[in-house]
């Protein structure tokens, strides 16, 4: 049983975590930015803010450029990030969910856009495509790329499993689960069209019936559950925006 603690305990156990980093976890579920360090202006999903000190504008970005706008139309995507500029600290989090914090150092990262928070400047982004075998199937994949230098942070139902993937070893993951995975990697569409997997058509088919198949040198980053993280982007009719909704909403039933 879990007694009411004192005022005075809950002021010192929700005291700000003070770093000069420019992202940091205030806990599991909450990431604070330091504008400062972060050089006055950071990039976030539209709706993640939660709290603020000092003085900050909040600007929509859209979708980044005619070309990604393209692709979003085409892909039905609903991303969107918003900039963020000004001075002191900025709290975000997504619907409660677990964040993982990256530092990028000249590297690149596929994310699906669901699972994407927040990122400072020096990465750079971009809408791009998986091409499948499948593609009769699912119409195409739409995944948010990532490079450059900086700090990076995803959300993520549960914490993190991350899997090394040779040419020895591929790796096949849930649409659902897959949370990001390395520069280098170009993951197809599975179908495993055995009976038995067939006959999950009429139930609950997660990843059972389509994968992800990950060939060659790299990682891939997953969740520990086969459903797609709630998120601050959900939509009045109940389905999520973002890639997510491209990779889980596209293959799921």
């Amino acid at each position: 049983m879990e007694k009411a603690m004192r005022l005075n305990q809950l002021l010192e156990q929700g005291r700000e975590v003070e770093t000069p980093d420019a992202f940091v976890l205030q806990n599991k579920k909450l990431l604070k930015v330091n504008m400062a360090s972060a050089r006055g202006k950071v990039m976030a999903k539209a709706g993640s803010m939660i709290a603020y000190q000092g003085e900050m504008s909040f600007q929509r970005k859209g979708s980044g450029g005619i070309d990604k706008w393209i692709k979003k139309k085409i892909s039905g995507e609903q991303f969107t990030l918003m900039e963020v500029a000004g001075e002191g600290d900025l709290f975000l989090a997504d619907a409660a969910n677990d964040i993982v914090l990256l530092y990028l150092e000249n590297e690149s990262l596929t994310v699906e856009a669901l699972n994407l928070l927040a990122f400072t400047q020096g990465i750079s982004w971009d809408i791009t495509m998986l091409k499948s075998p499948a593609g009769i199937i699912t119409g195409g994949l739409w995944t948010v790329a990532l490079s450059g230098t900086g700090y990076l942070a995803l959300i993520c139902k549960g914490e993190p499993l991350t899997l090394q993937v040779t040419p020895e070893t591929p790796t096949y993951t849930d649409p659902n689960a897959t949370v990001a995975w390395s520069q280098g990697l170009e993951p197809t569409i599975h179908v495993d069209a055995n009976l038995k997997s067939l006959a999950g058509i009429f139930g609950s088919t997660h990843g059972e019936l389509f994968q992800l198949a990950f060939q060659g040198n790299g990682y891939v980053i997953v969740q520990p559950s086969e459903e797609a993280p709630k998120t601050s982007l959900q939509s009045p009719g109940g389905s999520t925006g973002g890639a997510g909704g491209i990779l889980g909403g596209i293959l799921k039933t």
